[in-house]
């Protein structure tokens, strides 16, 4: 595997984990403090700037209640990375929100953008 490659691979697992955690309103710190890691390590990893253990990677998807493939695996088209859009829109609905706002909030980006595939 190429430098390149390796830096790819990365920088989507540290994607990945920053979009599992903000799904789950969790800061770095609380995330650190579950897996037993520090708020400023799981920052590095979620930039891409540090590499992270198997072990601490194992943490971490305990932390958020996830299996570990949902860290890892890069070719799995239903964990695609969501857009920095899709996180705001995802983070403005998923806060203390009535039921029946958050189906009117899904009736409107239905009727924008079709059905969902």
């Amino acid at each position: 595997m190429t430098e390149r490659a390796v830096k790819h691979v990365r920088k989507f697992l540290g994607q990945r984990l920053r979009a599992l955690r903000k799904q789950r309103l969790l800061s770095q710190e609380r995330l650190g403090e579950r897996a037993g890691l520090s708020g400023k390590f799981i920052g590095e990893v979620e930039r891409g700037e540090k590499s992270i253990s198997i072990d601490s990677l194992y943490h971490v998807s305990s932390a958020l209640g996830v299996p570990l493939r949902d860290l890892t695996d890069v070719g799995d088209k239903q964990s695609a990375i969501p857009t920095e859009d899709a996180e705001k829109i995802l983070a403005l609905v998923s806060g203390r929100r009535r039921p029946e706002d958050v189906r009117k909030a899904y009736q409107v980006l239905r009727a924008m953008f079709g059905r969902a595939s």
